[in-house]
C-alpha cells in the first residue's frame, strides 16, 4: 500500500525545515566564534603594531638624549658644542614624530623639547655655568617625560609577555635615567673641581660654602640615581632572560650588560672621589681629574648606547614573532570559518538538488505514453500491451445472437 502524496509532501517539507534549522544552528555559533576570535586577533595585531611604533620612536629619543648630555657637558667644560650631532638627532626625531606622533600623541611634547633645544643652541655662552646646567636639566626632565609618554601610548608599559615587558622597561626607563643622571653627575663633579680651584688659598665665604654644599648634595643624589638605575636595569634584564623562551636573548645581552656594569662601577667610584674632593674645601683631599670624569661619562654613555640598541632589537624581534603568530592564527581562523560555511552550504545543496526522491510511476490498466515505435524503447524496459479478447461471429451480427445455441441458430425453433 503506497503513501498518499499529501503525506509524502508534508514529510518532505518537515525534513527541509529541520535541515534548514540544523544548517543555521551550525552557521550561527561558527559565525559568532569566528567574529570574536577575529576581533580579538585583530586587537592583538593592532596593539603589537603600536608597540613596534613605540620601539621606533624610542630609537630616535635615544640619540636625542645622548646629544643633549654631550652638549650639556661640553658647555659646562667650556668646550665647543657639537651642533651637528644635535641637528642630526633633532632632524631624525622630527621625521619620526611626523610619522608616528599622531598615533602616539607625542607631537606637542616633542615640539616643546625641540623649541628649547633651539633656544639653547642659539643662546650665547652664559657667564654662570649653573644657569646652563639648569636649562639642560629642564630639557632632560622633558625627555624622560617623553620616554614615559611613548611607553604609555604605545602600550609597551602594558605588554602581556614578561620578557618583552622587562626589556622595554630597562631600555626606556632605567637606561635613559642612568645616562642623564651620569651627565648631571659629571657636570656637578666638574663644577665642584672648578669651585675648589677658584677658592684655593682664599678664606671661605658663605657663598662659596653654599655652592660647594649644593654641588656635593647634587653629586650624592645623582650618584645614588645612577646606582639605583643600574641595579634595576640588571634586575629587569635578569627577569627577562629567566622568563623568555628565546634561545638567543641571554647571549646577545650578556656581553653588553657586563660592559655596562663595569663602566657604571667606574663612574660611581670616580664620582665618589670627586664628591669627597669637593667636600674637602680645605685642600686635604686631592682634586679629581677632569679628564677621568669626562672619560668615565663617555664610557658609560657608549656602553648604554650599545646595550639600549641590543635591547630594542630584542624587543622588536619578539614583537615581530608575535605579529607573525597572530597572522597565522587569523589565517587559520578564516580558513576554518570558510570550511564550515562550505560544508553547510554543500550539505544543504546536496539534499535539495541530489537527495530528493523521484515520484513513483502510476500503476493502472493503461500503459505509459511512449514513443510510437516500440522498437525504439530501451532494451531494459519491458513492453506490455493490453490483451484484447477475440471477436467471434459476424462483425455486424446482432448482439443477442452472439450467445445463441446451435439449435436456435438452425431455425428449427421456427
Amino acid at each position: 500500500m503506497t503513501r498518499s502524496a499529501p503525506r509524502s509532501r508534508a514529510r518532505s517539507g518537515a525534513l527541509s525545515v529541520l535541515l534548514s534549522i540544523l544548517v543555521v544552528a551550525l552557521l550561527v555559533p561558527t559565525g559568532v566564534l569566528f567574529a570574536q576570535n577575529w576581533r580579538a586577533q585583530g586587537d592583538r595585531a593592532a596593539a603589537t603594531a603600536r608597540e613596534l611604533d613605540g620601539v621606533a620612536y624610542l630609537r630616535t629619543l635615544q640619540q636625542v638624549a645622548f646629544a643633549v648630555v654631550d652638549a650639556q657637558s661640553a658647555t659646562v667644560e667650556n668646550k665647543p658644542v657639537s651642533r651637528d650631532a644635535i641637528v642630526v638627532a633633532v632632524q631624525q626625531a622630527d621625521a619620526t614624530d611626523a610619522r608616528l606622533g599622531g598615533r602616539l600623541h607625542t607631537t606637542d611634547r616633542w615640539n616643546g623639547i625641540r623649541s628649547r633645544l633651539e633656544t639653547l643652541r642659539a643662546a650665547p655662552p652664559a657667564a654662570d655655568p649653573t644657569q646652563t646646567v639648569a636649562a639642560y636639566r629642564e630639557v632632560g626632565d622633558l625627555l624622560l617625560a617623553l620616554y614615559a609618554k611613548v611607553r604609555d601610548e604605545s602600550g609597551l608599559s602594558h605588554d602581556p609577555d614578561a620578557d618583552a615587558f622587562h626589556l622595554q622597561s630597562s631600555a626606556a626607563t632605567e637606561l635613559p635615567i642612568a645616562v642623564i643622571a651620569t651627565g648631571r653627575l659629571a657636570d656637578a663633579a666638574v663644577l665642584g673641581v672648578a669651585a675648589r680651584k677658584a677658592t684655593a688659598g682664599k678664606p671661605p665665604t658663605a657663598a662659596s660654602q653654599q655652592q660647594l654644599f649644593t654641588l656635593v648634595s647634587e653629586l650624592a643624589a645623582q650618584r645614588a640615581t645612577v646606582q639605583n638605575a643600574s641595579d634595576k636595569l640588571v634586575d629587569d634584564l635578569r627577569a627577562a632572560v629567566d622568563s623568555t623562551e628565546s634561545r638567543t636573548l641571554g647571549g646577545n645581552l650578556l656581553s653588553r650588560l657586563d660592559r655596562y656594569q663595569r663602566t657604571a662601577d667606574v663612574v660611581v667610584a670616580s664620582f665618589s672621589q670627586a664628591a669627597t674632593a669637593a667636600a674637602g674645601s680645605d685642600g686635604s683631599q686631592p682634586a679629581a681629574d677632569e679628564s677621568l670624569i669626562g672619560s668615565a661619562r663617555a664610557g658609560l654613555q657608549a656602553a648604554a648606547g650599545e646595550l639600549s640598541s641590543t635591547i630594542l632589537n630584542e624587543v622588536e624581534r619578539l614583537l615581530n614573532t608575535r605579529s607573525d603568530a597572530i597572522d597565522r592564527n587569523r589565517l587559520l581562523t578564516g580558513g576554518a570559518a570558510v570550511v564550515a560555511v562550505l560544508l553547510a552550504v554543500g550539505f544543504f545543496l546536496a539534499y535539495f538538488l541530489g537527495g530528493r526522491q523521484r515520484p513513483a510511476r502510476p500503476t493502472g490498466p493503461f500503459p505509459e505514453a511512449g514513443p510510437a515505435n516500440p522498437d525504439a524503447l530501451p532494451p531494459d524496459r519491458a513492453t506490455s500491451w493490453p490483451t484484447v479478447a477475440p471477436i467471434t461471429g459476424a462483425p455486424y451480427q446482432d448482439a443477442s445472437q452472439q450467445h445463441a445455441t446451435q439449435w436456435e441458430r438452425s431455425g428449427a425453433t421456427r
